[in-house]
């Protein structure tokens, strides 16, 4: 089977055809198409009517052509018959299906109502298609798309960003790498101020896709400049340049009719350009365009294939991950919930199969937590914090009433380690808070994946284990608060890694003798009592000396030394311990429980239908979804019936 310009050309209108039925723009798959460009009145609309061979856009002052033009050009043999008369030419819209116009008055008609209709009336302009066919004798096999004229100035009301939408929307189509630009420029202008040049060097840079073509050339000076212009060797455009000479205004006014103009066209190329007359004119450019185009559409076809193919994979996965409408919604709610709870389990765990890159979280977090943020915090708290030499002293002179002590009292330092235990009260509850923040965290972005579809049930839901985990977060601080009142109803100077310590510290600064001076006379300690002369701040912000006797310096700086060593023992205590009150009482508490949480307020029959209503937003990603996968289907369907054809 001989692949020809027509079959060719009928299966990328085919296309064109599938997407805009089902809503979808044929910019998705990037169809092979000559997009056809130029400022106002540079000639658009003369050089779509030449070509066509009848008048049948409409025309007037500033902007007329409002939304694109698809225009699917059909040559055929066959005649149309309408109100008893055969037709050798007619049109037909898309979007007034199955109608046929063999009047081209209503087909411009047509071309401004239904731009109204869809732009309004205020001279705006609109990115979708009008779809219009032609089928004659005298056309050649051609698709092209009239874009809206490029301009500067807005006019009639028109927004005053006009320019820049227009532009916008004429740089979405020749972005197309698939897309040939036709960029039309007239003659009798500098053509280095070309507005359809310009934005054509914009998407196609080296001009490899770009054909240009010359209007009103009869206006143009004869002479050397012209010749270059013509023969290419003033504009780098690959795919060549062509002459034409459009019917003036005043000759559209006459009625003049087309089949005249092209006779005058063909007259005046080969009385003044006879070396390029041959590769000059409507008739020239039209047989060009069809071998650019059938050509470029060989070339482009097994790229196409791949990425009809590739995207239909992508929307089959799209409406796979969406779920398909649900029957049973008793059923579905409860596997919903299931797989919601066994997906937080996993989040917390460490082996979902969701892992983040981006951040930590869920149970990575709570280890962050508990060892980065919690331990670290402890283990930068000085012991001695809040604590003055001035209260130590006073401490040890209180607790030994009216008689001195051979020995520093016990009981002195026994109420200085509480006061610092109780110090870490806040630094302890803010991470049972933090473990809180970041539960209630994992619940809400677990639900809010989880329950995409269903805006009301990933609200219960949310709602119901953040209740739950708030259930428990009082009962976590109570027991976290108990840790600290425990540590501090009894000072157990008898543990084993505080007693040989504290043996060692007492016979450090034992002194036998009253009158002999200590192990420590002289040595070099870091305690701040290992200073005679202090001086101190008082509550009122008064500075004092603070002067220490020789025992007492012995006794503040054994009390200090004491005070550190039992609180390294309180402190590794306490960062063993929050963290298993959290895990239990909390984290162990709602992975078992949410489950049972969410069944006991969400399954409910009467529920039921509010749950599982789907998001609007999800409602419209699945209805695009099916649109595209329909069309893509459909894409697939017409591109295999060329996919025997010699040559494709």
């Amino acid at each position: 089977m001989v692949v020809t310009m027509a079959s060719l050309l009928e299966t990328m209108n085919s296309l064109q055809d599938v997407f805009t039925t089902v809503g979808v723009s044929a910019d998705t798959v990037n169809l092979p198409q000559i997009v056809v460009l130029g400022s106002q009145s540079a000639g658009k609309s003369s050089v779509l009517e030449n070509i066509v061979g009848r008048d049948f856009l409409p025309r007037g002052m500033g902007i007329v052509t409002r939304r694109p033009l698809i225009l699917q050009l059909v040559s055929t043999e066959e005649q149309r018959s309408a109100n008893g008369v055969e037709h050798v030419i007619w049109a037909e819209f898309l979007h007034r299906r199955g109608e046929v116009f063999t009047d081209f008055e209503q087909v411009k008609q047509e071309i401004i109502l239904d731009t109204d209709r869809i732009a309004g009336t205020s001279k705006g302009i609109h990115g979708k298609p009008i779809h219009l066919k032609i089928f004659s004798s005298s056309t050649p096999n051609l698709t092209l798309i009239d874009l809206p004229g490029l301009t500067k100035v807005p006019v009639g009301g028109q927004p005053e960003d006009i320019e820049l939408q227009i532009e916008q929307l004429v740089m979405d189509y020749v972005a197309n790498e698939n897309a040939i630009i036709l960029a039309i420029t007239p003659g009798n202008q500098d053509i280095a101020t070309s507005d359809a040049l310009k934005v054509a060097r914009k998407a196609d840079p080296n001009g490899e896709r770009t054909i240009a073509v010359i209007t009103k050339v009869d206006l143009m000076e004869r002479g050397i400049a012209t010749m270059n212009l013509l023969k290419g060797v003033t504009l780098p455009v690959k795919l060549g340049i062509v002459g034409v000479i459009n019917r003036s205004q005043v000759d559209i006014e006459q009625g003049k009719a087309i089949k005249l103009a092209l006779e005058h066209e063909e007259k005046y190329f080969a009385k003044h350009h006879p070396t390029l007359s041959s590769k000059m004119g409507t008739a020239f450019l039209s047989e060009r365009l069809s071998i650019i185009l059938m050509g470029h559409v060989k070339k482009c076809l097994p790229a196409l294939r791949s990425r009809v193919s590739h995207l239909k994979g992508v929307q089959e996965a799209i409406i796979s991950d969406l779920g398909k409408p649900i029957t049973k919604k008793g059923h579905a709610i409860l596997e919903l919930i299931n797989t919601f709870c066994e997906e937080f389990r996993c989040v917390i765990n460490g082996n979902s199969a969701n892992i983040q890159t981006t951040e930590i979280a869920g149970g990575a977090k709570l280890f962050y937590i508990f060892q980065d943020t919690f331990g670290k915090a402890l283990e930068e708290f000085d012991p001695m914090t809040g604590l003055s030499l001035s209260d130590v002293r006073h401490a040890v002179r209180n607790s030994m009433g009216t008689r001195p002590s051979l020995f520093v009292p016990e009981i002195a330092f026994e109420m200085l380690v509480k006061r610092q235990i109780a110090l870490l009260r806040d630094l302890c509850l803010r991470v049972v808070d933090l473990s809180y923040d970041e539960l209630a965290n994992s619940i809400s972005i677990a639900c809010a994946r989880h329950f995409e579809r269903f805006d009301n049930l990933k609200l219960a839901a949310m709602t119901s284990g953040i209740n739950l985990l708030s259930e428990r977060l009082a009962p976590t601080r109570d027991m976290v608060e108990n840790l600290l009142n425990i540590e501090q109803s009894y000072i157990n100077t008898n543990h084993p890694d505080f007693f040989n310590r504290y043996r060692a510290v007492s016979d450090r600064y034992k002194t036998p003798n009253p009158g002999q001076p200590s192990e420590m006379a002289g040595a070099s300690v870091t305690s701040r009592a290992s200073i005679c002369d202090k001086r101190e701040k008082t509550e009122s912000g008064q500075e004092i000396e603070l002067k220490l006797t020789s025992r007492e310096r012995e006794e503040v700086q054994m009390i200090e030394q004491l005070i550190i060593q039992y609180f390294t023992i309180i402190r590794k205590q306490l960062q063993d311990s929050v963290p298993k009150t959290i895990m239990h009482f909390m984290v162990s508490h709602l992975t078992k429980m949410l489950s049972s949480a969410l069944i006991s307020e969400l399954y409910i029959e009467d529920k039921f239908e509010s749950l599982l209503q789907e998001s609007e937003a999800i409602t419209k990603k699945r209805e695009h979804a099916c649109k595209m996968l329909t069309a893509l289907n459909e894409a697939q369907r017409v591109l295999s019936s060329l996919r025997d054809m010699p040559g494709v």
